[in-house]
């Protein structure tokens, strides 16, 4: 038997879908913002302080996306502490303290952020930011870079909803966007924006410079991946 023929790609399909967008949701480290420096330093000060050997940066990026809680735990099994990530608490305390001091010290936006953001902006495409980091450190963050004010609403890992891969989050921000889920974009770099697009019903797209807890890009089952926030919006918005 004929072996079946690989469907062909429609670029004229893919723009179709993309200027169907009306709102985009951003994930945030990894995203929008390399984040990955403070938080390894602020881990470091952490482990110092309880006597434990510091993690190679690598092995702290490979930790983040899942939100602070989980990040610390996994992080003091990946020492071999097991009886601190039983009840991890006290670590996580040490943690907070720490990063609270050093967030939106050395952090900046990915190439093609404020490019993105801007073009987004003036083509009236409303924005959001879902993420499972708490909200004063998001907010710290978003308000020290000056990327606030492009965005409709921010969606944090302690508002009180399923965190992500959940979809609560995203459908949440398509909420309070006034957008439906299938015309609202999720982009984002791990495994946890894919699914929990998939579960809000959203579109998603990822760029390939994020963190995915170490794992390559090539593994996300996402849309489409663009190699930057200002490719998504030049994608999204004419002219």
């Amino acid at each position: 038997m004929p072996t079946p023929a690989s469907p062909r790609r429609d670029p004229a399909a893919h723009t179709r879908r993309s200027r169907a967008i009306r709102a985009v949701i951003f994930d945030l480290d990894g995203t929008l913002i390399d984040t990955a420096e403070e938080i390894a330093l602020a881990l470091g000060r952490t482990f110092a302080e309880l006597g434990l050997p510091t993690l190679p940066r690598p092995d702290v990026v490979a930790l983040i996306g899942r939100g602070m809680h989980s990040m610390v735990q996994r992080a003091l099994r990946q020492v071999g502490d097991e009886a601190a990530a039983a009840r991890p608490e006290p670590a996580i305390a040490r943690f907070e303290a720490h990063y609270a001091e050093v967030v939106a010290t050395c952090a900046e936006p990915f190439p093609g952020v404020r490019e993105g953001l801007a073009r987004l902006g003036a083509g009236r495409i409303p924005m959001a930011v879902v993420t499972n980091k708490a909200r004063w450190f998001s907010e710290r963050l978003l308000d020290r870079l000056g990327l606030g004010p492009a965005f409709v609403a921010l969606v944090a890992g302690d508002d009180g909803l399923p965190r992500k891969p959940e979809g609560a989050m995203l459908e949440a921000a398509c909420r309070r966007m006034g957008s439906g889920a299938a015309v609202t974009l999720m982009l984002g770099d791990s495994d946890n924006d894919v699914l929990a697009a998939r579960r809000a019903g959203c579109p998603v797209w990822c760029v390939p410079y994020g963190y995915n807890e170490g794992r390559p890009v090539e593994t996300l089952a996402c849309d489409r991946l663009v190699v930057s926030v200002a490719e998504a919006a030049r994608l999204i918005v004419a002219g």
